[in-house]
């Protein structure tokens, strides 16, 4: 009843991945699959998979967006590259997560598993030993699974677009009186949104999962988004 959605995932990973690709691209195709799956649906969303190159090493840059993914692995030695793909991971993982389907983490994307394409991307999972940077995203990767899974409002919840532009991007999920609010910032500059509440939830209290300090007055919430960075805010 469910497969992948690759046309999300491409479009996530060059969002997420790529400086220069805009918010605009990610949010049509995933209002199609919303218009051609529904906001209740099997769809698997996915980190990555055996048959692509490992994003972190393409957001790193040690594997080039352009070159054969394949032929590299065997060539040299694919590492992470530039140490901001971390964030950029999970700023893909924090997405996957927000949206409705079934978020699919393909194993090792969890703290960061480089790797060019098929049979590079097939490594041995890392049980311990992890760097620092590893750790931080392992950690990141639990928090936003157990958000998942105890927000009714990221589980069944309607879908929303509070806001939307080339590097910043605010969806709302909502369902009954649960409500979740997921904020993303790609840029290399601190932003300040401030995006307009249903007036149902005008005033509501909000937990910041991920401490920006997210704060509502009246029918306006305010984020405060660090370069590369995402909050998920719940009731």
């Amino acid at each position: 009843d469910g497969q992948f959605d690759f046309n999300v995932y491409d479009d996530a990973v060059a969002v997420f991945g790529k400086d220069n690709t805009s918010f605009r691209q990610l949010d049509r195709s995933l209002n199609e699959s919303l218009i051609f799956y529904g906001h209740h649906n099997l769809m698997g969303y996915i980190t990555g998979n055996q048959d692509r190159p490992r994003f972190i090493s393409l957001a790193g840059g040690d594997l080039k967006w352009d070159e054969d993914g394949k032929r590299a692995g065997w060539k040299r030695e694919i590492g992470v590259g530039d140490t901001l793909a971390y964030k950029k991971l999970s700023m893909l993982m924090a997405f996957n997560m927000s949206i409705p389907g079934i978020p699919v983490i393909y194993y090792g994307d969890e703290y960061g598993m480089p790797g060019a394409n098929d049979p590079d991307n097939r490594r041995w999972m890392k049980f311990d030993n992890l760097t620092p940077a590893e750790k931080n995203n392992l950690e990141i990767t639990r928090k936003l699974i157990k958000l998942r899974k105890t927000n009714p409002a990221l589980i069944f919840g309607q879908t929303k677009v509070l806001h939307l532009d080339d590097s910043t991007y605010v969806i709302m999920r909502r369902y009954f009186d649960y409500i979740s609010i997921s904020a993303f910032n790609k840029s290399p500059e601190t932003v300040e949104l401030k995006v307009i509440l249903p007036d149902d939830f005008a005033g509501i209290k909000l937990a910041d999962n991920f401490g920006t300090g997210a704060s509502t007055l009246g029918e306006v919430l305010t984020i405060k988004l660090a370069p590369w960075s995402f909050e998920i805010l719940t009731n």
